[in-house]
């Protein structure tokens, strides 16, 4: 019965760690709004990098989190999605200002562009086909999350 278990676990962990970037973004890349006043293109160091946190980008990035970020980090954030019983280190909570706040819009950029090995977090895919503004908005959305970030 426990290797039962444990062959479950493996199956559920493999099937939605592929699903993380797995698919297309087309269609959110399609739906994506002008770039705004208050977004910029990150440059070589990403240096200020700005994120429309209004309830549009929000959404957009909503989607994108449900299909790609969910599996591991949960549909409200929490780090709770139906991977991360088998992921060490545990995902992180992104319902936790108190954390969520100290991270910058650049780091968040990196980690989710280029996989979060270099920061201690060998299981957060890259998600380097991803396109920068599709990026912006999981931001938005992670940063809406947690209720008292305010804007850079």
């Amino acid at each position: 019965m426990k290797s039962l278990i444990y062959s479950t676990t493996a199956v559920v962990m493999l099937l939605t760690l592929s699903s993380c970037g797995g698919g297309s973004n087309e269609k959110l890349n399609e739906e994506q709004p002008a770039a705004s006043s208050t977004t910029t293109t990150p440059s070589g160091s990403e240096a200020n990098l700005k994120i429309d946190i209004s309830p549009e980008h929000i959404a957009l990035g909503k989607a994108t989190y449900h299909s790609t970020c969910a599996p591991c980090h949960g549909e409200g954030g929490k780090g709770d999605g139906p991977a991360a019983v088998a992921l060490n280190p545990k995902p992180r909570d992104h319902t936790n200002g108190t954390y969520m706040d100290t991270l910058t819009n650049e780091h968040l950029f990196k980690v989710v562009k280029e996989g979060g090995v270099q920061f201690g977090f060998p299981t957060m895919p890259a998600q380097a086909a991803m396109q920068d503004d599709t990026i912006k908005n999981v931001i938005a959305f992670v940063r809406s999350l947690s209720k008292t970030y305010k804007p850079q």
